[in-house]
């Protein structure tokens, strides 16, 4: 059976929400959620239903933002409805994913994290005010197509929902799209930060740093990806030279996530869906 635990933890006046979903007592994969200034940032996943739900009681939220749909995100937007009226917002797309999320949530993340009820959503603005801070809404594709982060100009703080993770990146999902999470990548590069608050990765000292090191890392792999093409390797022996053999996750996640992924992402021309 899985069950979850929570940890919440100060950064200023941003409150880290860490759920972690375990199996057996063993950690299985962890997701932040982030609290500010009466905005809650992301509602975790289903299997952390009541201690989220028992922590939002005593924050109480004023506004709830999705930074994308994947059900590590928008867990518990039903119950946030349901035991708090509030209505979360995300995406206009995110809306159409959270009226049937049985249809798009594979065995292997609904025995991670469980799948959320379907829920209403609102349309999220341009930006989103509290009392005490104005957050952009940005829209950042790539690692799905309905994907945001949230930035504080003032602050120079950047909530970047799942765009970072880290700095090294060896997997791709099916359903990502390489070039776009680039694009992305860039556009946040492009900002004043002195603090990130990644899902993944927590609070991210040196932002800029990180995201620049993300970037390199991709397109020195683009280009030997390409160059390993050109030789006439094929994308295995490509993967084999640049990622390893080994491939845990694509046998956990039947191919859902794998390096082989990563590798195609790069042979194929920019603008094609991955």
């Amino acid at each position: 059976m899985i069950r979850s635990s929570i940890y919440i933890k100060p950064n200023g006046p941003v409150q880290s929400i860490r759920m972690t979903s375990r199996f057996l007592g063993l950690p299985i994969y962890k997701v932040h959620a982030f609290f500010i200034d009466g905005l809650l940032i992301d509602t975790g996943f289903a299997y952390g239903r009541d201690r989220f739900l028992r922590l939002c009681e005593t924050l109480r939220p004023e506004a709830v933002v999705n930074t994308h749909h994947h059900e590590d995100h928008t867990g518990n937007n039903f119950w946030i409805t349901k035991k708090l009226g509030l209505l979360p917002m995300a995406h206009p797309k995110t809306s159409t994913y959270m009226k049937d999320p049985p249809r798009w949530v594979p065995f292997y993340r609904r025995f991670t994290w469980g799948c959320p009820p379907p829920s209403e959503m609102g349309e999220v603005d341009s930006e989103i005010r509290t009392q005490n801070f104005r957050f952009l809404v940005l829209p950042t594709p790539g690692h799905s197509d309905d994907h945001i982060c949230l930035y504080e100009p003032n602050e120079e703080w950047l909530f970047s929902g799942d765009l970072f993770i880290s700095e090294q990146m060896r997997y791709l999902r099916k359903d990502e799209n390489i070039y776009s999470i680039l694009d992305s990548l860039k556009k946040i590069a492009s900002l004043r930060l002195k603090r990130m608050f990644c899902s993944f990765s927590g609070s991210v000292d040196h932002p800029l740093m990180a995201v620049q090191k993300k970037i390199e890392n991709l397109e020195n792999l683009q280009q030997k990806v390409e160059q390993g093409f050109r030789q006439g390797l094929s994308p295995r022996e490509i993967q084999w030279k640049l990622l390893g053999k080994g491939d845990q996750l694509s046998f956990i996640t039947v191919g859902d996530i794998c390096k082989r992924n990563l590798i195609n992402a790069f042979l194929k021309p920019k603008g094609v869906k991955q």
